[in-house]
């Protein structure tokens, strides 16, 4: 039997794939922590992060690389929010932007990650 695709969700978002540069320490990004969670915490509030943390294992993995789940309008969009980051500005990392279209999958439970409200709908 055919999928009904077009009830499948299609929400394009972006990843961004947080590429720390060579030399850069734990102690480096513990020195900027709070300016970059205080940044990603108002673009949580402000609707625009999905979901975001460091990478713990596998390629790549180093002190400050990480994901970033974003709703955007365009990737041009998404790459002037990602360079907006502390670790960007300061020159720890850069990053790349991935175009991601979610079409399956489910959530039951909205969590806000980062705050001290949770809410369960």
């Amino acid at each position: 039997m055919p999928v009904e695709r077009t009830a499948m969700l299609g929400a394009q978002l972006w990843v961004i794939r947080w590429v720390p540069h060579e030399g850069v320490t734990a102690a480096d990004v513990e020195g900027l922590l709070d300016a970059h969670l205080e940044w990603m915490l108002g673009l949580e509030a402000a609707g625009q992060v999905v979901a975001s943390g460091p990478l713990t294992s596998g390629p790549g993995v180093a002190p400050g690389a990480g994901l970033t789940v974003l709703r955007a309008s365009t990737e041009d969009e998404a790459a002037a929010i990602a360079a907006q980051d502390p670790f960007v500005v300061k020159g720890l990392r850069s990053f790349e932007v991935v175009g991601w279209r979610v079409m399956e999958g489910a959530l039951t439970v909205r969590l806000s990650f980062g705050t001290t409200t949770y809410t369960i709908s």
